[in-house]
This record gives structure tokens, sequence and C-alpha cells, in this order.
């Protein structure tokens, strides 16, 4: 009788063992006999299936993760993807028996084309060769990264070689297909930069407090180059009309307060002001509706003046 106790005993221990531990992965794992959310199936069908990208055979395990658990995924590099609206990851490994290395496939969903295209810009590698993928996409060394419409696509393997980046490309392709329209013409502001002197590759979408001010929530920026001197082009996206006139007037304060105001302008746009920044020198500011657009380091203020002009045409 004790002993049938001691043995019902220790069988429940141990269940409530393994399920403890099954309870420490938070993150969900879809095999062959797993239901998916809809969200998530959504998620998944954009994963190339075994052969879609020819020799590449998809493992039964797809991992899932939200904002909740993608520290467990991402420990160290989490913050910056919910800075940019992360939504939520699927993951997969792939195989082929004639290449040496595993690809490992990362999808992310992220709230919007700008947030995407956010994410996107803060980890692209400027060294890398860029490819005509989804709206922008680069292979370097062991990685390749593009993104497209709501979604930013990570790729790895674990050898360096120039066939498995290409083999990484037909991958790539599959995704692009599925997720159809990139989204790229949903992003006005990059369209807005001048092409002359701007450094390629260099646009970048700020999801908050553009240039340390907290009063412009957001906003785009690039970097141009002429000979040595290197300036920076800014649009700020304080919000709406209203917002940007107490915008550019907090931003007139600011930059008298660490620099100077040398003098007021009423054109181009709706006007503002140029002076000198106290860490960029040369510099102008000028509203254009619920815009604000800021040139840093220019040769001349009469030159910075004219940078966010073309900026505004």
């Amino acid at each position: 009788m004790n002993s049938r106790k001691a043995l019902s005993l220790t069988a429940i221990l141990l269940l409530l063992f393994c399920a403890a531990c099954g309870g420490n992965d938070s993150s969900r794992t879809r095999t062959s006999s797993s239901a998916l959310s809809p969200e998530d199936a959504r998620l998944e069908a954009l994963l190339p299936g075994s052969n879609e990208a020819a020799g590449w055979t998809r493992g039964e395990e797809v991992r899932f993760f939200d904002a909740d658990n993608l520290w467990e995924f991402i420990n160290g590099a989490a913050e910056n993807f919910l800075i940019y609206g992360f939504d939520k990851v699927a993951t997969a490994d792939y195989d082929s028996a004639e290449h040496p290395s595993q690809v490992v496939v990362e999808i992310y969903q992220m709230a919007d084309p700008r947030n995407t295209f956010g994410i996107y810009a803060s980890e692209r590698n400027t060294d890398s060769t860029f490819k005509p993928i989804g709206a922008e996409g680069y292979v370097g060394g062991t990685a390749l990264n593009f993104w497209a419409g709501n979604y930013y696509i990570k790729m790895t393997v674990f050898q360096e070689s120039e066939s498995l980046q290409r083999e990484m490309e037909k991958l790539a392709d599959v995704i692009s297909r599925k997720i159809g329209n990139t989204g790229a013409l949903t992003l006005p502001e990059i369209a807005l930069f001048p092409k002359e002197n701007q450094v390629p590759h260099s646009v970048r979408y700020l999801a908050q407090d553009v240039l340390g001010q907290r009063y412009f929530k957001d906003g785009f920026e690039s970097v141009y180059k002429t000979g040595d001197r290197e300036s920076k082009l800014v649009i700020a996206l304080p919000g709406d009309e209203d917002a940007a006139k107490e915008a550019i007037v907090k931003y007139k304060e600011f930059t008298a307060s660490s620099g100077k105001v040398a003098r007021e302008v009423t054109t181009p746009g709706d006007g503002g002001f140029v002076g000198t920044d106290g860490y960029y020198g040369n510099m102008a500011a000028v509203r254009s509706g619920s815009r604000i657009f800021i040139s840093l380091g220019e040769s001349s203020l009469d030159n910075a003046l004219a940078q966010v002009a073309a900026c505004i045409k």
C-alpha cells in the first residue's frame, strides 16, 4: 500500500516537473501535427516550402516569437525591434544535400512599411552588395537581408561562400514573390531627398526623438558628401501642421541655446531660420506644412538653405 502511494506520488511529481520544463519556452513551435492561429499561419505561408527554392528542404519545426518573448530569440537586439513596431517573427532552418551549410530564415512582421524600412536601415551594412530583392536588399559575408511591405527578412548561413550567397538569393526571391507589393512607394519622404552628392543607401527612418528632440516624433535622414565634407539632411515629422509650427519654434530655441540663430527666413516653404548648430556647424531649418526640413554641416548658410530648398522641391 505504502509503495503504491509512493509510486503515485513519484509519477505526479514527474508530470509536474515536465510541465514546468515545457513552460519555460514561451515560443510557439509548429510541427506537421500542430495547428496555428490565423496570424501565425499567414506568416508561416511566407516561408518557402521544401523545394520551392530548388534543392532546399525546410525543417519540420517552425518557431514563432512575439513582443512578449522576442528577447528569448534575439536577446540584446530585441529592444531595437520593439522601437520599430515589431509584431512577430517566424523562423525555420533549410537544408540541402548539395551545400555544406544550413540556411536560417527569419521573417519579421512589423507595424507598417515605414517601420519595416526603419529596422532594416538600422541594421543595413553599406559595404555589402545591394540586390533588387523586395524593396531593397543586400548580401555580404554569411548574411542576406531585405525588406518588403511589412516584412523584414534575414537569412544566415554558417560558412561564407559565393555559392551559398546565391542560394540565399533563391530563397529570398521566393519570399519576395509571396509578399508581392513591396510597399516602397508608400514612403514618399525617401523620394524627397535630393540625389546630388547623396551617399548611396544612407537614408534612415528614425522612429522617435529625431536629432534628440522629443517634439520631433519621427523622421528621415540622409548623408551627403562633397569632397571631404559630410553633411546631413533631415526631414522631421512632428505631427500635424500645428505641431510642426510649435516644433520649429522649440528647435529655434534649442539652436540658440547650444549654437547661434543668424537670421529668420520666409522662404523656401513656410519659412524658418539659419544659424550655427553647436555640433554640426552651419545649419538651416524650414517648415513646409507638417514637415520640417533641416540641413546640418554644409559649407555655408546659403548652401544649407539651398539644400533645404532642394528637398522641399
